[in-house]
């Protein structure tokens, strides 16, 4: 059974502080994070719990309010440590009992059977709580005998009940189901009417409808009306955890990343919502725009060209035909007469490689090439490009001829193939290419190694394109023989890669490393290759890199969610495969 929400009690809103330590300061403080957690700004909320333990270690009150909003938060290690602290205090407080049960029901089952226990003496016959003592304690389930089932276990009840000595203490309200409440919030926020939203919400989130992550959708909605950026944010990734995978809901996880400036992890949720809704058209008209603000109209206008047969659009059109014209503006400036000398072509193909354009920058310079075979810079400029767009060992070859003309040496000559490389199978070359006579130092692989490790911590911070550049300075400066320096920095640059959107060239990417050194590929590797295949709805090959994954070293977590995607993969490629026939 999973637990994906807190559960809450009376004192959770009251925040009745049970001790007269420091009694009116103390009572401010959690006064303050109730506040802002009513107002769904978890984060403040948190930070003043935590203040409030520090005033007062041994406030009970404090310690429970922490741990409901961490697990809200969906931190449950730092709300089990907040709930323990709470019981160590208060062992007769029914809901923090009750909290640290579910919490604890896969981590230490026999504890969390104890604990189902004692809670359900205090607080009733919960379902939950049954379930969980019944599982180990077979004293308990003689007592308790018909246990209200649920036809979802997902549907927590969250609101228990405060024991005040022998007396139990409800208060009398109509019943209103989450429905209810969803409508007439969508009706309020409709009307431009948020904050009355929010309360609507709140208020059945701290009830029985914190499971519900339509719920959490729409108060990230009305968060975000509010101009509460950062809370939306929290509110709506909590409704995707819950399981909410509707186009509709990636997509607005997609506006509020790109409205913090995160471009990158913005294209990602569109990805998903595309994965969930091929034909959701706002994903794909935000998409486009995407593509054409990284310098990419024709990808930009393929796409819009989706979104238009789907529903037509004038506004969509006009993007169209604006896209059109800038590239019709560009391919007169390549056809510009002017670019024809050597310092220009040389200056073109190094900014088509810092662009990452690799097949055309190896273009240009074989069009050098043809009229400069005896010029070492071409050669080496050639290399730096070979070596960019991953095909090392023929940038090695380059570099040789390089310093063979520059020693005059001539009796090593080589030969350079005509046709364009084929970036896909360029690494299948790694183990069949002769040695270079150009011999790396100890020196040269440090800083590969440098590089390589630059690449992986820029990675994390989510500069990608900073990344991709470190990464591509590792693979042109490794040596031959460091061939897991080389695959990894490969993989590397295909992480880089697909953070940047760029699916087509991550692809190539992996599949370089892949070529260079099968056996050790892994699992996430194949994983976010086949992520890349279905970003461009390639949904076949995307099955096949996720069914291969499986088998690669993944731990429980990515299995799961790599089981989601092939499952969702195969359903889209049979619906692919049927239109298209």
């Amino acid at each position: 059974m999973t637990y994906t929400g807190p559960w809450l009690d009376n004192t959770y809103f009251s925040l009745v502080h049970r001790r007269d330590m420091d009694g009116n300061r103390i009572a401010q403080v959690l006064r303050d994070a109730r506040s802002h957690a009513d107002s769904g700004d978890m984060l403040t909320s948190s930070k003043l719990y935590t203040n409030a333990t520090e005033l007062d270690p041994e406030s009970d009150a404090a310690w429970y309010g922490l741990g409901v909003v961490q697990t809200t938060r969906g931190k449950p290690e730092e709300a089990i440590t907040a709930f323990e602290n709470s019981y160590s205090i208060n062992p007769n407080h029914g809901p923090t009992i009750a909290n640290l049960a579910v919490l604890l029901e896969n981590l230490n089952p026999e504890r969390a059977a104890k604990l189902a226990t004692e809670a359900i003496v205090m607080l009733g016959k919960i379902p939950q709580l049954v379930e969980i003592a019944k599982g180990f304690e077979e004293e308990i389930s003689s007592d308790l005998t018909n246990p209200v089932t649920i036809e979802d276990e997902e549907l927590i009840i969250l609101e228990s009940r405060e024991v005040i000595e022998d007396d139990i203490i409800l208060e009398s309200r109509p019943v209103e189901s989450i429905q209810d409440v969803i409508s007439r919030s969508k009706s309020m926020i409709e009307d431009n009417k948020p904050a009355d939203a929010l309360i609507e919400i709140r208020s059945k989130l701290d009830d029985d409808g914190a499971q519900s992550f339509e719920l959490w959708a729409l108060c990230a909605t009305c968060l975000s009306m509010l101009g509460h950026t950062n809370e939306s944010l929290e509110s709506i990734e909590y409704a995707i955890t819950l399981g909410d995978d509707r186009a509709k809901t990636h997509f607005n996880h997609s506006q509020i990343l790109r409205g913090l400036g995160r471009d990158n992890d913005a294209m990602k949720s569109l990805a998903n919502a595309l994965l969930s809704d091929p034909e959701h058209v706002r994903s794909l008209v935000s998409l486009g725009e995407m593509r054409a603000g990284l310098g990419k109209p024709e990808e930009a206008i393929e796409i819009w060209e989706k979104a238009l047969i789907i529903e037509a659009s004038d506004d969509v059109e006009a993007k169209i035909n604006e896209a059109r014209l800038l590239l019709s503006s560009e391919d007169e400036e390549i056809a510009d007469p002017n670019i024809t000398s050597m310092e220009n072509k040389i200056s073109q193909a190094k900014e088509m490689t810092e662009a990452g354009d690799h097949v055309n920058s190896v273009r240009v310079w074989k069009e050098l090439l043809d009229d400069n075979k005896e010029d070492p810079a071409i050669w080496d400029g050639m290399a730096d490009s070979l070596s960019a767009a991953g095909h090392i060992d023929r940038a090695l070859q380059c570099r040789q001829k390089a310093r063979s003309l520059e020693e005059a040496e001539q009796s090593e000559e080589v030969v350079v193939d005509d046709e364009e490389p084929d970036l896909i199978a360029a690494g299948n070359e790694a183990k069949e290419k002769l040695e270079s006579q150009y011999q790396p130092t100890e020196a040269d692989l440090n800083i590969s190694i440098e590089w390589y490790n630059k690449g992986v911590n820029l990675l994390a911070e989510d500069r990608s394109s900073e990344a991709l550049s470190a990464f591509e300075k590792a693979i042109g400066g490794a040596p031959k023989e460091e061939l897991e320096l080389r695959v990894k920095a490969q993989a590397g640059r295909g992480h880089a890669l697909y953070q940047m959107g760029n699916y087509a060239d991550s692809i190539r990417s992996y599949h370089t490393a892949i070529s260079m050194n099968p056996e050790g590929v892994g699992g996430k590797l194949l994983y976010n290759m086949g992520s890349s295949y279905a970003s461009l709805e390639l949904f076949s090959d995307a099955v096949k890199c996720f069914m291969q994954a499986l088998d690669r070293g993944l731990d429980q977590r990515d299995r799961d969610l790599c089981k989601k995607q092939l499952s969702r993969c195969k359903i889209l490629a049979k619906e692919q495969a049927r239109r298209s026939n």
